[in-house]
């Protein structure tokens, strides 16, 4: 205990020594879209409980995750991001829509279903949905709806939209719409203020009392 290791690189950095890591120390987890990989959350919640260290997921863009935690097993959350088509990225098949996106300068979706479907697409671009599907584990990758959304005329502004539902009857249930608006940079896949956020992130970590 005692040591803290900070990933900010990519998410195959956790899928290939994240157990290796948290052998050692704690662990902080800049791309949590890694979890996606269901045998990588696994490998990883069992590698902490195991060894006794702390695996950190950061909220990165992500605003109200102590609600999210709240509602988590009673609920429904829905995370949308709406980026310039040059922050996009996009693997496979989604780079045609990209591409489509950039040529005709007009607002296009590029996905919208389960996030662990969707964050293998763009695996440095959904981090802020990672953090809520992290924030929701009985919702998990599988119950957070994820949409990705490229738009030319957004002004380099990263715009996340979360909605978070809860269960009730007869049509009358808790709703609860944010929407953060980072500014960033027309082609930069991460907002300014993220990096605030980020610090917030490691200092409550490094005063827990497991580091």
């Amino acid at each position: 205990g005692g040591d803290l290791v900070v990933e900010v690189a990519h998410p195959c950095v956790a899928g290939g020594g994240g157990e290796d890591i948290l052998g050692h120390a704690d662990f902080m987890l800049g791309s949590p879209t890694a979890l996606g990989g269901g045998e990588t959350e696994r490998r990883l919640r069992e590698a902490a409980t195991r060894g006794g260290d702390t695996l950190y997921v950061p909220r990165g863009a992500l605003w109200g995750c102590e609600d999210i935690a709240r509602m988590d097993r009673q609920g429904t959350l829905a995370v949308t991001m709406t980026k310039s088509p040059q922050s996009g990225g996009g693997q496979g098949w989604l780079q045609e829509r990209v591409a489509a996106a950039v040529g005709g300068g007009t607002r296009t979706v590029l996905y919208e279903g389960p996030l662990r479907r969707g964050g293998p697409l763009v695996p440095n671009n959904v981090n802020t949905m990672a953090a809520g599907g992290g924030a929701a584990p009985g919702l998990g990758f599988d119950g957070v709806t994820a949409g990705g959304v490229a738009d030319p005329s957004g002004g380099g502004w990263h715009v996340v939209e979360m909605e978070v539902t809860s269960i009730g009857g007869g049509g009358r249930c808790l709703s609860v719409t944010s929407i953060r608006r980072n500014p960033g940079g027309g082609g930069a896949v991460t907002g300014s203020a993220t990096l605030g956020s980020w610090g917030g992130s490691l200092q409550g970590g490094c005063h827990s009392p497991q580091c």
